[in-house]
């Protein structure tokens, strides 16, 4: 079993962004995941293992049912998929990484 560290964190203040293309996302809450085994970020910078952004979503293509409408929606991000990952938030997960034991 590999230990994990898990950071959350209030996310007002920081922007908007597309996830994959569907949904815009108004970060409220950010969930950082890092494994302790692992504490070097991958070749994008990348620390955590996981993300997950909460906050009021939008959708982003204009055709589809409930455009204009906000909910509440959360969004996953894994570090083996970093085209999802906006700059911010790579340099969140960087910023609240765990120190790393010997």
């Amino acid at each position: 079993m590999t230990d994990t560290v898990t950071v959350t964190l209030q996310a007002q203040g920081h922007p908007d962004f597309l996830y994959r293309g569907q949904i815009i996302i108004t970060p409220e809450t950010i969930t950082l995941v890092y494994r302790l085994d692992n504490p070097t970020p991958t070749p994008e910078g990348i620390y955590p293992i996981r993300a997950e952004v909460e906050g009021l979503a939008l959708s982003a293509r204009p055709t589809s049912i409930g455009m204009g409408f906000r909910n509440r929606r959360a969004a996953w991000l894994y570090r083996t998929h970093p085209e999802h990952w906006p700059a911010w938030l790579i340099e969140l997960g960087a910023q609240h990484r765990p120190q790393h034991q010997q």
